[in-house]
């Protein structure tokens, strides 16, 4: 059960909170609150991409530092 709760804080609370400071000090009517959240996503879901791919090679042990020549 913490687990969940643990991963649900991580996941959900900072999209929660950048949307409320965003949409608290501009207006809900002008564009950039929605540009600025979609950005988030976008830094959200690439970082995790990166990682995971970074992951994926160390546990495969392909070596990052040095690329094979073509």
């Amino acid at each position: 059960m913490n687990a969940i709760i643990n991963y649900s804080c991580n996941k959900f609370i900072p999209y929660a909170l950048v949307g409320a400071l965003l949409f608290s000090s501009l207006s809900y009517l002008t564009w950039e609150p929605y540009a600025i959240l979609g950005f988030v996503f976008f830094i959200d879901k690439f970082s995790f991409k990166t990682g995971y791919s970074v992951a994926y090679c160390e546990s495969r042990g392909l070596d990052l530092e040095n690329p094979p020549k073509e």
